[in-house]
């Protein structure tokens, strides 16, 4: 939802279409880290995994010569901090209702590529 479509905004290396199907609340496997972390803590939890999406879907223009790197995974991992700050205000309210970007809407992955 909303976390995914502002971290796509943030840094087009990230993705929401192709993923793993969602748990729903509380029925998380607990020896997943993020779903312990979540538990335990009553937060927001999640896995940040390295977007090989372009082996399926990006041009040799977007990936440019070198592919993945280290430099491209710093600037994803930086700007994790923008969805967080986007989505902190309503982790524990009703808020959802303000978001107004129509591409904050949930959408469910597939693992079909």
């Amino acid at each position: 939802g909303a976390f995914l479509a502002s971290y796509q905004r943030a840094n087009p290396d990230m993705q929401a279409r192709v993923s793993y199907e969602p748990d729903g609340p509380g029925q998380g496997m607990p020896h997943i880290c993020s779903n312990q972390i979540a538990q335990r803590f009553d937060c927001l939890a999640g896995t940040l995994e390295m977007p090989f999406k372009e082996m399926h879907e990006d041009t040799p223009e977007r990936r440019g010569e070198d592919g993945w790197g280290p430099d491209r995974a710093r600037r994803l991992g930086a700007s994790v901090l923008d969805p967080l700050c986007y989505v902190q205000p309503h982790l524990r309210g009703d808020g959802w209702s303000e978001l107004t970007d129509e591409s904050d809407a949930y959408i469910r992955p597939t693992d079909k590529y």
